[in-house]
C-alpha cells in the first residue's frame, strides 16, 4: 500500500542524502545541520520520528530502521508536508 511505498521512497531518498553528504565532505564542503525531508504520509512521519512507535509489518523493517537511524544520527530531519502544498507530489499525479 501507500505506507510501504512511502517508506521505500524514504529509504531511497535517505540513501541519496547519505551519498551526497559523503561526497560533499570528501570535497571539503562543511555541512551544518541535518537535511530536511518532507513526506506527505503522516504514518510514515510518525513511525520515523517517534522512538516509541512500532512497525507492525516486518516486510518494511529494513526501510524503517534505515530511516530511523538517519533521524537518530542527526543526518536528516523529517516533517509532514500536506499534499496540497507538496509541489513534487503534483508531478506524480495524472488527471
Amino acid at each position: 500500500g501507500a505506507f510501504g511505498a512511502e517508506f521505500m521512497a524514504g529509504m531511497h531518498g535517505h540513501e541519496l542524502i547519505r551519498a551526497l553528504r559523503y561526497k560533499l565532505r570528501m570535497m571539503g564542503v562543511p555541512l551544518d545541520g541535518p537535511a530536511n525531508c518532507r513526506m506527505d504520509n503522516k504514518s510514515v512521519v510518525t513511525n520515523s520520528t517517534i522512538p516509541e512507535s512500532v512497525l507492525k509489518k516486518k516486510c518494511h523493517s529494513i526501510a524503517y530502521h534505515y530511516i530511523r537511524e538517519a533521524v537518530a544520527s542527526g543526518m536528516s530531519r523529517i516533517a509532514w508536508e500536506p499534499t496540497e502544498s507538496n509541489l513534487a507530489d503534483a508531478l506524480t499525479k495524472f488527471q
